[in-house]
This record gives structure tokens, C-alpha cells and sequence, in this order.
């Protein structure tokens, strides 16, 4: 339990609504429902926007009254002010290296529930995603020091050469290549 206090701000006895939440920490909250409360953007009749927080259709699972802490924001890679619910984000890097990291995996349960859910209905599999991240950085290092003592004139460029079009030849860089033939 106390592992759970120390990532989120819990609610009990009063119920927390979506609507009623503050902006500032609508994002990444779960109402006494369990319905995902997320961020929207409203444009007003004189043109500004405004920031509304809304209950989502998104249920978590085993989660209700749960306000995300800053902690968990900043460990997981995560605005706080981030409009939406999107999977998009998973594509980048840096995010899905925190997202994926043992800080983020290991403290903050209503964040990994949140995109296990969402990649799980895009056909990812976070934890397998993440697994693979963690293979590929360790292989990446791994052929860096081995590479690195290798002289640079060593590589072999056409491993890195995609597939010409139909028809077309393969020509080994260095090599001479005939004119074309007149017409």
C-alpha cells in the first residue's frame, strides 16, 4: 500500500467526478466511476480555446479515485497537460523508453493499466514492446563497442542499399559503369 501512496493522490469519501476536477490534473485521472477523465480543447465563440476536463468511455481496470502524481508524470514521460488519449506517442523513442523504464513499470500502475489498454486495442502488446526495446538497446550497444574497434573503412555500405526497381541493375560502388547505348 505504501507503494501506492507514494505514486498517486487517492481519493476516498468524497466522489471524484471528471467535470469537476481542476484542469491542471485532469489528465492521466480515473473518476470514483472508474471512467478515464481526460483533457479536452474547447474553442469559444470569441475564438480562445479552453481546456475542459471530460469523463471518458475508457474504464480502468481495478482503479477508481486516482489523481496521477507529478512522480509518475515526469517517470513515465508524460505532459501533464496532454490532450487526448492516443497510442501515437509509443512510436517516439524517448517516451517509450520511460514509459518502458522500471521506474515508470515498477511505481505507477495507473499509467502502465492506462497504455497497456491502449496498445492492446491498436494490436501491440506493451510488455512484449518493451521487452524487445530492452533487447534491441542492449544489442545496439553490444554491436557499438564491437564496431568501435573496427577502422571506419571496414563497413559494408551495401548491406544499407535497399532493392532497386524492377529491371534495374546492381552496380558495386567503385565499379565502372557503361554508358547507355544510344537510341
Amino acid at each position: 500500500m505504501m507503494e501506492v501512496m507514494m505514486c498517486c493522490m487517492f481519493f476516498s469519501g468524497a466522489f471524484l467526478t471528471c467535470e469537476e476536477l481542476p484542469v491542471e490534473v485532469c489528465a492521466f485521472s480515473v473518476s470514483s466511476t472508474g471512467n478515464r477523465c481526460v483533457l479536452e480543447k474547447a474553442l469559444m465563440l470569441d475564438g480562445t480555446l479552453q481546456f475542459q476536463c471530460q469523463s471518458s468511455v475508457v474504464v480502468a481496470e481495478k482503479l477508481a479515485e486516482w489523481i496521477e502524481t507529478e512522480e509518475c508524470i515526469n517517470a513515465c514521460g508524460l505532459e501533464r497537460m496532454a490532450v487526448g488519449m492516443s497510442t501515437d506517442s509509443l512510436l517516439e523513442p524517448e517516451f517509450s523508453g520511460k514509459l518502458c523504464s522500471s521506474e515508470c513499470r515498477n511505481n505507477c500502475p495507473n499509467i502502465v493499466d492506462l497504455y497497456v489498454n491502449l496498445a492492446a486495442g491498436e494490436g501491440i502488446s506493451l510488455p512484449r514492446m518493451c521487452e524487445y526495446q530492452k533487447t534491441r538497446s542492449r544489442k545496439l550497444i553490444a554491436e557499438s563497442l564491437s564496431s568501435s574497434s573496427k577502422p571506419k573503412s571496414s563497413m559494408h555500405y551495401n548491406s544499407f542499399v535497399a532493392p532497386g526497381p524492377y529491371g534495374s541493375h546492381v552496380v558495386e560502388l567503385g565499379a565502372s559503369v557503361p554508358a547507355p547505348a544510344p537510341i
